[in-house]
């Protein structure tokens, strides 16, 4: 076991009495960073300050600024998941003030109140893991709230009293992770590969960052999936970790359908999830066909391998939260053995992309590679230097729309043209919820027909 991962600099979690009457700073102004201005207020802060490089709007009693510097002068302040505590401008504003995280403070909250907890995590599965978690636990008849970067800040389910009487199921991103040090409650690990370099420096500091939540969590009370463990014992004390095969049955493992999740890795998915279930103490052998019946009705979340659209006889994939090679390759084993036209590309965080290229390079039969910029540039060029790349049809395209027009062009009639980036979006579009709005917008006006249901 590797040492324990560093806390950021100087970051703690505070109480939300301990706002009372002192300035508050909220650095970033989105969903968590609104959160935050939220609890601030109720808590009867004496002022708010919020700093975003955007001009924003903010309630009442609330100003605003682009100047770091304007935090400075705050007695707290809420650092905003996406702005990494590496910077520089984060180091010293840690050294000036007491910098805390939204996340930080409501899990330290919900522990007090001694509220059933769950955080999941991982590289990619996390939002589907603990989606079929809080699914499995209320078709067994135990309430559940999902937040968390699935889309509720934490803060919000804290100020409206939503957990109350549930069990918290908690999606966890790198980032949010980073700034949990004493969350000692039960988690889960879908995955682990590279990712998120730009904000965490490098791939060890990643993982550390990653696993860091979990660090003062018991031992017996962390699901790992099992291409995660290997990395986990790195960071953290084997004890800890629990393998999915050791609470849930053979008999559930092998009977568990997620019929509308493609590949074998949401099959993965499912088996932590219920480990995970197991252990916030449901019973699964008394539950087996409520939990059964909750995985077999579970649909993919949108954006995450999630069919869209058909023209013709070819079938559109949007998997946009796809965001590494790893995941893409995960796309592509769960649409095997159909022919597939993959649009690939976004921006260039300095992943290695070898890996992928010789992958494709072996399905040279079956998949086509259609690039976008910037990270398109580098695969393509990665697919033609490797052995037998040359057999892979690849088009470089300068757009979207024109990636798409390819691709919906030359799939073969029972093909899947599907966007699995390997990339974020962000030199593009604002996020990947745009990018996805886009390619769906696209597609439609191509004469694609939607799928019933689809996830949107």
């Amino acid at each position: 076991m590797e040492p324990a991962p560093a806390a950021p600099p100087r970051e703690r979690s505070v109480r939300l009495e301990e706002l009372a009457g002192v300035r508050v700073g909220v650095w970033g102004h989105g969903r968590e960073g609104h959160a935050a201005v939220r609890a601030a207020l109720t808590a009867g802060a004496a002022g708010v300050h919020v700093v975003d490089s955007r001009t924003v709007e903010v309630p009442d009693r609330v100003t605003a600024s682009a100047d770091v510097a304007d935090l400075g002068s705050c007695d707290v302040v809420f650092r905003s998941p996406g702005i990494s505590p590496y910077r520089p401008e984060a180091r010293e504003l840690a050294e000036r003030t007491c910098v805390t995280t939204g996340t930080g403070v409501a899990l330290a909250e919900f522990t007090r109140r001694s509220v059933p907890t769950l955080c999941v995590t991982g590289t990619k599965g996390k939002s589907t893991t603990s989606a079929l978690a809080a699914a499995a636990l209320e078709a067994a008849g135990r309430p559940a709230v999902h937040a968390g970067n699935i889309g509720t800040p934490l803060l919000d389910v804290l100020l409206d009293g939503a957990a109350e009487g549930r069990t918290l199921v908690v999606e966890i991103s790198s980032y949010q992770a980073a700034a949990v040090p004493d969350f000692a409650g039960l988690g889960a690990l879908t995955s682990l590969a590279p990712e998120h370099l730009d904000w965490h420096g490098d791939v060890a500091t990643y993982y550390r960052d990653k696993l860091r939540v979990f660090a003062a969590c018991p031992p017996g009370s962390v699901v790992v999936a099992p291409q995660a463990r290997a990395l986990a014992e790195r960071f953290l004390d084997p004890a800890q970790l629990v393998d999915p095969d050791d609470v849930v049955a053979g008999e559930l493992a092998a009977a568990l359908r997620p019929e509308h999740l493609l590949g074998e890795h949401n099959l993965g998915n499912a088996r932590v999830a219920l480990a995970a279930c197991a252990l916030l103490g449901l019973d699964l052998a008394a539950s087996t066909g409520q939990v059964l019946g909750a995985v077999g009705a579970f649909r993919a979340l949108p954006h995450r391998l999630s069919p869209i659209a058909r023209l013709g006889e070819v079938t559109v994939v949007d998997d946009t939260l796809s965001t590494t090679p790893v995941s893409v390759l995960a796309a592509l084993d769960a649409l095997a053995p159909r022919p597939v036209t993959l649009i690939a590309g976004g921006q260039d965080r300095g992943l290695d992309y070898t890996g992928l290229a010789a992958a494709l390079a072996l399905r040279s039969g079956s998949v086509a590679l259609v690039t976008v910029p910037d990270t398109g540039v580098r695969l393509a060029a990665d697919v033609r230097r490797a052995p037998g790349g040359a057999a892979v049809t690849v088009t470089e395209t300068a757009t979207l729309e024109e990636a798409v027009r390819v691709a919906l062009a030359t799939t073969v009639p029972g093909g899947v043209v599907l966007l699995s980036p390997g990339a974020p979006s962000y030199n593009r579009f604002r996020n990947y919820e745009e990018l996805a709005a886009r390619f769906t917008e696209l597609v439609l006006a191509a004469g694609a027909t939607a799928l019933p249901g689809a996830a949107r």
